[in-house]
This record gives structure tokens, C-alpha cells and sequence, in this order.
């Protein structure tokens, strides 16, 4: 009879921060919060920190599985892609999306090439790569942001224009300061939902929706700018945590959120991003395969999973027990 192994040792990776901004401190600052958390809840956890030039030594890694909070974005996309090819060819279980999911979290391009290859609701969008593409008829206003980025880098109140010819400035900007393609979408009004999807027994477990809704301010669009996600002041608490009570509008959130996890990279603690319309339509913003996790109570995968009686312990344990429990498998999402 061959012994069913059992989940003990995991091993949390990073990359280093190779600055001081809040956004580049954070990732190591969750990957510590998640590898205590491991160790509470009787795990044998040791953390490693990655740099570009340190990421083959995953290959190295004797533990039972991989946690990986590798979260480079930007230019350096690639380097996260590199890691978890690293990790395959070790044959070791990890947490989060495959190489492909990972990929389609970092370009929001690619991301919305998806949604629409498979029919899944988003504002209406454009990709600029020089600034001098005939801009398409957008219902005004339209937001804009860097294609590359994540943790609301190069978002600000300037992101969101009226016009054809802010428009053209905006691009232009971002253009120059990101030296990356730039999205261009338009601005849906409304409540923002933050759906978090775990696994259970292999198949994806929709936790209820974590919604903010901003508080109206005269001079400031109700977006998540870096100010507000990571700076003080107006910004920083320009939104509260709502209860959703309507049950077919909660209904569509958990759908699509299923249908994004099976069609868009799924694996482990997706989130997804949506936003909800004043007449009740619902809009696919992004899928963060790979996002970062604790359990800050500003955080909406605490919330959620507060809303099923999840502890920080038992939250992690969820999501190590089911990666170790799919094994090798890179499949796009979990069996069906």
C-alpha cells in the first residue's frame, strides 16, 4: 500500500524590494505575514527572497511545496514567468497560477484580449503603443493606465479625462514616464467588487464579494489611485466597505468570477476586479492570478473570508492543502 504523503514543509518565496516605495516594500512584507501564519497554523515554513539574478534557486528548494509571492510586474513580468518554470521543472507543488496565468495577470492587454475572446463583459477599451493611433469613439470619460503595472502604479486623479484631447495628453504621458503601452477604457461609475476564488476538493469555491463603494468628493474621480491605495489623507479613505443584498446581482458576480477563473488562468486565490454599474451591469476590470494576500482588515480576501468563517490559519491552510493536493499539475484551473 503506498502512503498518501502529507503537507509539512513550505517554503514562501519572494522578490526582494530593490526600493523603498510602499508598493516594492509590501511583497516581502506579505510573504512574512503568510509564512507566520503557516507556522501557526503547524506548518515547517522557511521563507526565500528572489533577485533577478537568484531565481534559479528554486531549483534548490527541498520542501513539501512552494508558496509563491513572487509579484514582479512591469518590464520584469518575465522574471515571475522564469520562476515558476523553475519551479516545474524542480517537479515542485506550488500556490498560485501557472506561467500563463502569471503572464495574463501582468498585461492588462492580454487580459483584455481574453475577456473578449470569451465573451466576458468589459468596458470598452484601447491599447496605445505610440500615441499616435487614431483614437477609438469613447463614451466619455475614460481611465487610463500603464499596461505593465500593478498596486495602482501610474494611476492618479489625471488618469481619468473627458476629452479626445486629454486623452491624447494622458496617453502621451504615461507613455513617456512607463515606457510601455498604455490602456485606454471607459470609466464605469458605480461600486467596486473584489471577488476572491479558493478551491475546495478541486473545484473553484467563489467566496462572497468583498464591495467598496467611494465616498463622493467634489474635485476627485472615485478610483483606486496609488494615493489612495498606498498614501494618506482624502484618498486613503475615500471608501467604505458595503454589504450587497441583491440576490441576482450577487448571483452575476459569482458567475463571472467562476467563469474567469476557468477561462482566464485560475489556480489557488484568484481575484477578480469588477465593477458594478448604477443600472446594475456588471464589468470585468481585471483577474490578479497571483494576488498579494494577508489579512489586513482593509483587505477584501479578508473580508470574504471573514464572510465563511476562514481565519488567517485556516484561510492558508485552504490554499496550501489544495496546491499540494493538485500535485504538478499546471493545468489553466482546477478539474471541473
Amino acid at each position: 500500500m503506498v502512503m498518501k504523503k502529507t503537507l509539512r514543509k513550505i517554503t514562501v518565496i519572494y522578490n526582494l524590494p530593490i526600493g523603498a516605495s510602499p508598493d516594492d516594500l509590501d511583497t516581502q512584507k506579505s510573504a512574512l505575514g503568510v509564512a507566520q501564519g503557516l507556522g501557526e497554523a503547524g506548518y515547517e515554513v522557511d521563507t526565500l527572497g528572489l533577485t533577478a539574478e537568484t531565481i534559479s534557486a528554486v531549483k534548490k528548494i527541498k520542501a513539501d511545496l512552494v508558496f509563491n509571492l513572487v509579484e514582479w510586474a512591469g518590464q520584469d513580468c518575465r522574471l515571475g514567468v522564469k520562476t515558476i518554470k523553475y519551479l516545474e521543472l524542480a517537479g515542485v507543488p506550488y500556490t498560485g497560477s501557472n506561467g500563463w496565468g502569471y503572464q495574463l495577470s501582468c498585461d492588462k492587454k492580454l487580459m483584455k484580449q481574453a475577456l473578449q475572446k470569451h465573451h466576458l463583459p468589459t468596458p470598452k477599451w484601447q491599447v496605445f503603443d505610440s500615441g499616435d493611433e487614431l483614437i477609438s469613439p469613447f463614451k466619455y470619460p475614460v481611465i487610463v493606465k500603464p499596461t505593465l503595472e500593478h498596486s495602482a502604479i501610474g494611476i492618479s486623479q489625471k488618469s481619468v479625462v473627458t476629452n479626445s484631447t486629454d486623452l491624447k495628453e494622458q496617453v502621451n504621458h504615461l507613455l513617456e514616464q512607463f515606457r510601455q503601452p498604455v490602456l485606454a477604457e471607459e470609466f464605469i461609475a458605480g461600486d467596486e467588487a473584489q471577488v476572491t476564488i479558493l478551491e475546495k476538493l478541486g473545484h473553484p469555491w467563489v467566496l462572497p464579494p468583498a464591495v467598496f463603494r467611494y465616498r463622493q468628493q467634489e474635485g476627485y474621480w472615485p478610483i483606486n489611485t496609488y494615493e489612495a491605495k498606498w498614501g494618506e489623507g482624502w484618498e486613503a479613505g475615500m471608501s467604505d466597505w458595503v454589504e450587497l443584498t441583491d440576490a441576482g446581482l450577487l448571483k452575476r458576480l459569482e458567475d463571472l468570477s467562476r467563469q474567469c477563473y476557468i477561462y482566464l488562468g485560475g489556480r489557488s486565490y484568484p481575484r477578480v476586479d469588477l465593477r458594478i454599474a448604477p443600472d446594475g451591469q456588471v464589468y470585468i476590470l481585471e483577474v490578479n492570478n497571483n494576488p498579494g494576500i494577508d489579512f489586513d482588515s482593509e483587505s477584501g480576501i479578508t473580508v470574504s473570508a471573514k464572510a465563511v468563517d476562514l481565519t488567517w490559519q485556516t484561510l492558508l491552510k485552504n490554499i496550501v492543502e489544495e496546491a499540494f493536493a493538485m500535485g504538478t499539475n499546471t493545468h489553466d484551473a482546477a478539474v471541473l
